[in-house]
């Protein structure tokens, strides 16, 4: 998310007592499912979620219809651990991968991390349905349009055999031209809550701003690859953050069968800061103790 230099991406809580994701009520049948989910494979104090933690969690996003996950990163070997529980679990959901980047000298690691990964779950490459490339680093200064290109073609090339399309991610104001032409797929992060949005709007509202962003994609696929309400925080003017606001967000993107989105995010990530507004850490679907907040 924009308004954090830290990596915006779901971290994971579980129930302290049994270490398991305790469930969502399953949607009924015939009833939209959110379309995705971002997630990421880490716990609540930083550390790397076991295969099985991550098996469970993937067998809820499944149970409640949810057939595609977002990634932001790298980190704890979650691409294959997320690829063998979505092989074991429903192999016909599919997984965004990533890699981080910040400018660091760590950028380079990061994409050979996900070259690694690849090459060791080439049986599970079939899953995968794109790769993005940092996530909002022009917004954050993190790195110039011309760096982020480079970076692009560097992952293209070097995963071409795989025929799997590659892109980036940023908000619909800071995507700059060159950066969507190198690209092939193109994800938005659209926040209605940082807009100031009434609940009651904020679906419209996201629709807007991504069909405006559209006639600038030149023609490139775009897909919101961030969208949530926070649980709690400061009002930032008609946004209200609140169980009950989530609960009504997350019923309006179920309406959205013409938009692929992934909802920002699995679980409340209490390891980042809350920032100036509070809302960092309560925008996750499962709270900090792994049990859902709402029916998805």
């Amino acid at each position: 998310m924009h308004f954090s230099t830290l990596i915006t991406t779901a971290v994971v809580t579980m129930a302290c007592t049994t270490g398991l994701v305790q469930a969502a009520p399953i949607q009924a049948r015939g009833q939209n499912a959110l379309y995705g989910i971002t997630y990421t494979a880490k716990n609540s104090d930083g550390s790397c979620q076991t295969t099985d933690e991550v098996l469970q969690y993937v067998k809820d996003f499944s149970n409640n219809g949810i057939k595609h996950i977002r990634t932001y990163s790298q980190e704890c070997d979650q691409l294959g651990n997320i690829l063998n529980a979505i092989s074991s679990v429903d192999s016909s959901m599919k997984v965004t991968a990533a890699v981080w980047l910040d400018g660091s000298s760590g950028d380079d690691e990061e994409i050979n991390n996900l070259l690694s990964a690849l090459k060791a779950n080439s049986k599970n490459i079939k899953l995968i349905d794109g790769i993005t490339v940092g996530n909002e680093v022009i917004f954050s200064g993190s790195l110039s349009s011309s760096a982020l290109v480079s970076k692009i073609k560097q992952v293209k090339s070097a995963t071409s055999s795989y025929n799997i399309p590659v892109g980036t991610v940023d908000t619909p104001n800071t995507f700059p031209s060159d950066v969507i032409a190198a690209s092939d797929v193109i994800g938005v992060n659209i926040h209605p809550y940082f807009g100031g949005v009434d609940i009651s709007q904020a679906g419209s509202n996201m629709k807007q701003q991504l069909n405006t962003f559209k006639s600038k994609a030149q023609g490139k696929s775009v897909f919101v690859a961030e969208t949530g309400w926070p649980s709690a925080g400061n009002t930032n003017g008609a946004s209200v953050p609140s169980v009950s606001n989530v609960q009504s967000y997350v019923n309006q993107l179920r309406s959205m069968s013409d938009i692929e989105y992934y909802y920002f995010e699995a679980l409340d990530s209490n390891w980042k800061p809350a920032g100036n507004d509070g809302v960092e850490t309560h925008f996750g679907l499962y709270n900090s103790n792994g049990k859902s907040k709402v029916s998805f």
